[in-house]
């Protein structure tokens, strides 16, 4: 098959790709390998619960530390990246998806699933055995009968049970301190983190007057939005759209994913020469996509995104690193995963990446090493028939959180728009129906750059949940196979 055979049918298969037809077996497959995933923290949950002590730590921290263990192997294993991982659950909980500036996806999935087993042990150990103590039991766990009279013979036969002594209480916490409490305290101080994160990021903590709040001008971002039933459409004319958008005073343009198709070097040439022009003539940053299918003896395509600054150096030449299985695997030939970034001379460090790439920490989490103040996003999402879209935004707007940059994103068929460094939209539009928009914001918010824990420390507490497993494998086969000396040690350290 030549070339433009293989871009034909890639274009194809992207555009019935969101309703997955001809893979029913396969989205069968992912869904049961997800709700697998579920079973193995359960598992380990009810091993603890028959070999540890029932009123030790280890009943409330070790579903939730393999629940996070888990997910975070799969998180830079699983091909899908972060698809599927329950931490999204959250994302309507702005406050608590904070929390992902401190610890990622792994501490939302933690205070996720820790509120299982708290809800198990408020109901199981407080509720039901107060209902069971409330009959009076002697010292060995009888019922006291204080009185029952007997009518024999006219003669009353009074029988009395022995007075039951007290037994001496240990040493332990107030009742009020309790795992629901200690939850509810974690849970008061994640949301409390991120109420001061979101309340003093666009509007600072003392009043300022707008001017003063933003002191430099708005600055315009424009979008070449691709067509959005996946057709190749001549070059040109987005090459003509995005004239338009320079003209009309846009500083930063960037194109939607695969907007076009390029199958020879005569085209591929005359398409850098026209937007270098507009870029120096106009003054301004283009970010433009293509499939390249210029390589005909090997019939390979690349899904490319090339970033060209406003003197006509082509600063960013990038190849889509993380394809979509079953689809893109199947036709585009794999980039190096590796984040590529220019200095520009009015946002800073700019960045990007295509698409699915923004589900992988592994390459966008190279950004903070870079200083990156702004990352590029080109996509182009299939779920015409589904809420795929703007969910997807919403997903790839917690690596703005997390890494601490703004995103630009320019998305067909989706949602189109410019995210700041807390995750909050700035702007953003549902493009699904046109092939242009504009966005304007303030240029200080964009260009800014925030520090988070995250960018220092990455997934590390996910990555100790998952030491957590293996010491937690050791002590089982110990608790089983051990001598009485150990098994006595291990309930009592749990």
């Amino acid at each position: 098959m030549n070339s433009i055979g293989f871009m034909l049918a890639y274009m194809n298969t992207m555009n019935y790709g969101d309703d997955l037809r001809g893979y029913k077996g396969i989205a069968f497959g992912v869904g049961l390998i997800v709700s697998l995933i579920i079973l193995i923290p359960y598992v380990f949950d009810r091993i603890a619960q028959s070999k540890f002590s029932s009123d030790g730590w280890a009943r409330i921290l070790i579903f939730p530390c393999v629940w996070t263990g888990i997910w975070t192997i799969f998180l830079f294993s699983w091909p899908l990246g972060d698809w599927g991982n329950y931490a999204f659950t959250l994302l309507n909980y702005e406050e608590i998806m904070q929390l992902a500036s401190f610890a990622g996806l792994g501490g939302i999935n933690f205070i996720l699933s820790w509120s299982g087993p708290i809800g198990s042990d408020i109901i199981y150990y407080h509720v039901t055995n107060n209902q069971n103590s409330s009959m009076p039991t002697t010292s060995t766990g009888s019922v006291v009968v204080d009185e029952i009279s007997i009518e024999n013979n006219s003669t009353d036969t009074v029988l009395r049970h022995p007075p039951t002594r007290t037994p001496k209480r240990s040493l332990t916490l107030p009742t009020f301190i309790n795992s629901l409490s200690i939850y509810i305290f974690v849970l008061f101080l994640v949301i409390t983190y991120g109420s001061i994160r979101l309340n003093t990021s666009f509007i600072p903590f003392y009043q300022k007057s707008i001017k003063e709040t933003f002191p430099q001008e708005l600055v315009n971002f424009g979008c070449v939005i691709g067509n959005s039933d996946n057709q190749i459409d001549d070059y040109m004319s987005y090459v003509n759209l995005t004239q338009n958008l320079a003209i009309s005073g846009n500083k930063i343009i960037l194109w939607s994913e695969g907007v076009a198709g390029i199958f020879n070097e005569t085209d591929l040439n005359s398409l850098y020469e026209s937007i270098r022009n507009i870029s120096i003539s106009y003054n301004v940053y283009i970010g433009f996509t293509y499939l390249d299918a210029t390589n005909h003896p090997n019939t390979t395509i690349y899904n490319k995104q090339v970033v060209i600054n406003n003197k006509g150096d082509v600063v960013i030449d990038y190849k889509k690193s993380n394809l979509v299985p079953f689809v893109e695997a199947n036709f585009i030939t794999k980039g190096n995963n590796k984040l590529q970034t220019f200095q520009s001379e009015d946002f800073g460090i700019i960045g990007s990446a295509i698409c699915f790439d923004f589900d992988f920490p592994k390459l966008i989490g190279q950004a903070p090493s870079k200083k990156v103040n702004l990352m590029l996003d080109s996509s182009d999402t299939w779920g015409k028939y589904r809420p795929v879209g703007p969910l997807h935004a919403r997903m790839n707007s917690i690596r703005s959180i997390e890494n601490g940059f703004t995103i630009f994103r320019c998305n067909s068929d989706g949602v189109s728009g410019i995210w700041n460094q807390y995750g909050q939209p700035l702007h953003y539009i549902p493009t699904a129906n046109t092939n242009t928009t504009t966005f304007q914001v303030p240029i200080n918010v964009v260009k800014n750059r925030v520090k988070t824990v995250y960018s220092v420390f990455g997934e590390t507490f996910g990555w100790i949940c998952v030491g957590g497993i293996g010491i937690y494998l050791i002590v089982i086969v110990v608790a089983i196979k051990g001598s009485d000396q150990w098994k006595a040690r291990i309930i009592h350290w749990s």
